[in-house]
């Protein structure tokens, strides 16, 4: 984020910096276009048909589809605020979504932000150490290598024991058993269905 200017968006576009402030007010408002892009590619209805654990579930994958879609522009996107319409409907997609199979109003907007949260950090791990961060230049096997016998070597007895499965990132399995997981702990609030 901090490489993108208007100069060089204009330079790419073969403009004056200036001649970009007729379209926009500044960098801002290309970051919400960016941000507006991504959060639109995912294309999620106004009212999620089914349950809500599949409502979850859909949300889940397809803002992880989308955001990963676009890895370069993932980090800034997930740590932009809600400032558009496209990045808002998501959000009332999910809230909608909790109201309708009966959680109250706080329920449905603590669990938005958990599954946010949750998002943002495991979208964020996944982005800054995947291909293409230029965060790693060896190969994966002996970047995998390294890191268990760093861990194996640590000095911690519990980090050592589980060192060959600490070392591997296997960032999809991880995600989806997070979201399983945060399912599961969402089934004690469901409201009860009447008999």
């Amino acid at each position: 984020m901090e490489a993108l200017s208007m100069r060089r968006i204009a330079a790419r576009l073969g403009v004056q910096a200036m001649s970009l402030y007729n379209h926009v007010r500044g960098k801002d408002d290309i970051l919400d276009g960016v941000t507006e892009f991504i959060t639109g590619d995912m294309r999620m209805p106004r009212r999620m048909a089914g349950g809500w654990e599949e409502g979850i579930r859909d949300l889940s994958y397809g803002f992880r589809r989308a955001s990963l879609r676009h890895p370069r522009a993932c980090e800034m996107v997930l740590m932009r605020q809600l400032s558009t319409r496209t990045a808002l409907a998501p959000v009332d997609t999910m809230i909608a979504m909790m109201l309708d199979h009966g959680f109250d109003e706080e329920i449905a907007v603590r669990v938005l932000r958990l599954f946010v949260s949750f998002q943002v950090g495991t979208l964020l791990q996944e982005v800054r150490s995947g291909p293409g961060s230029g965060r790693e230049t060896r190969a994966p096997e002996e970047r995998l290598a390294a890191r268990a016998a760093y861990f194996a070597g640590s000095g911690f007895p519990a980090v050592a024991k589980v060192a060959p499965i600490l070392a591997v990132n296997d960032h999809e399995a991880e995600f989806a058993f997070g979201v399983e997981l945060l399912i599961s702990a969402l089934r004690d609030l469901a409201p009860v269905a009447p008999d």
